[in-house]
């Protein structure tokens, strides 16, 4: 509710003034702003519909559960394929060593099924470079006022060729929408700078999933050897038991060996897996820094130097350089001129002193 004292003196004068949102106490003659719900409503509302979310996002980011069902999928095809084929080194390694290899190779076959997600999108976004995105006037330039025009072609482009939510066109429509309410190249210079700094994070947090699944491997792998030692260590005690027996020696003995096979085993699995996955993550965000480069480039030759200010608007960014040099002459003369004129009234008044004394 709207406390209708005068917030200065107290008085229950409060009148509207003319200015909306601004009431005047009758008593004092003070003003005050109108308490916010008194405000009208169209003040907190848009005059059209709320424009789309634009992504925020790395280039080569994609959603991480359709490679996770892919990667179950593929584990079950290769296993299915292992027990129907002849019994080998490879297919024990995979097999016959418990758990652990199932599901390392599940987080393994998720971890590339995710890199090749990734590569693929940003060959995607590699094409678009091909393409000029950037609608301009007559002239080759595009003003503030041309702004909403370029945009309106750069969404309809995008979405006739279901580009929508690609990084580049994302970052022009970003740009251009700056550039239309600031309407000053050098701000999206800026805007454009501090965007590309932005983006090198986000390239980086982006692989916090492949860097969790290139530790997970090896920590199975260890999971593994720490199960086969055990098993080991327990088999070593049962061949103590069955000392006196040798048929039961020999049967301890095998489970002893058994578990050291399933310790070492699962353990170079693991390593060899982890490697499988680090080169190629390696590779991929190479490429996706790579492609925020060209990203950038694209965005100086295609789009910054095209843009011109506003004519309508002076700002020292049209100033001729050879009188902005003439003004700076002309301003530093002054100022060496009343530095000597005061050197020389303090010289006067010593003089004038040291007469008088």
């Amino acid at each position: 509710m709207m406390d209708p004292r005068c917030p200065h003196c107290r008085a229950d004068a409060l009148e509207s003034s003319a200015e909306e949102g601004v009431l005047r106490c009758g008593s004092c003659g003070r003003s005050s702003l109108a308490p916010v719900e008194s405000l009208s409503v169209a003040a907190f509302h848009g005059a059209g519909p709320r424009r789309r979310r634009l992504p925020r996002r790395a280039p080569g980011e994609v959603p991480s559960w359709p490679s996770a069902l892919a990667a179950g999928l593929a584990t079950v095809v290769f296993y299915s394929a292992l027990y129907v084929s002849p019994k080998g080194r490879f297919s024990e390694l995979f097999v016959e060593r418990g758990w652990v290899p199932y599901v390392i190779t599940v987080v393994s076959a998720w971890a590339l099924l995710l890199l090749a997600a990734r590569l693929l999108r940003l060959r995607g976004e590699a094409r678009l470079l091909e393409v000029d995105l950037v609608a301009v006037g007559s002239d080759g330039r595009l003003q503030p006022s041309q702004a909403e025009a370029a945009l309106n072609h750069l969404n309809q482009w995008a979405q006739e060729n279901g580009a929508e939510n690609r990084f580049l066109s994302a970052r022009i429509e970003r740009a251009l929408r700056h550039f239309q309410s600031r309407r000053r190249v050098v701000e999206v210079v800026e805007f454009l700078s501090g965007e590309s700094a932005a983006d090198e994070g986000r390239v980086d947090a982006s692989y916090a999933l492949v860097r969790v699944f290139v530790w997970a491997v090896p920590t199975l792998g260890f999971i593994g050897t720490v199960l086969g030692i055990g098993a080991a260590v327990g088999g070593f005690s049962a061949t103590l038991d069955a000392a006196s027996s040798l048929a039961g020696m020999k049967e301890s003995i095998g489970a002893v060996t058994g578990g050291l096979g399933v310790a070492f085993d699962t353990t170079l699995l693991a390593l060899v897996m982890s490697i499988l996955i680090m080169f190629p993550a390696s590779a991929v965000q190479r490429v996706e820094e790579n492609l925020l480069g060209e990203v950038d480039d694209y965005c100086a030759d295609l789009l910054v130097s095209r843009l011109v200010d506003d004519p309508t608007e002076a700002s020292l960014d049209g100033v001729d350089p050879a009188l902005a040099e003439a003004v700076a002459e002309m301003t530093a003369a002054r100022i060496a001129l009343k530095l000597n004129s005061n050197g020389a009234i303090s010289a006067r008044s010593s003089s004038d002193s040291d007469g008088s004394a």
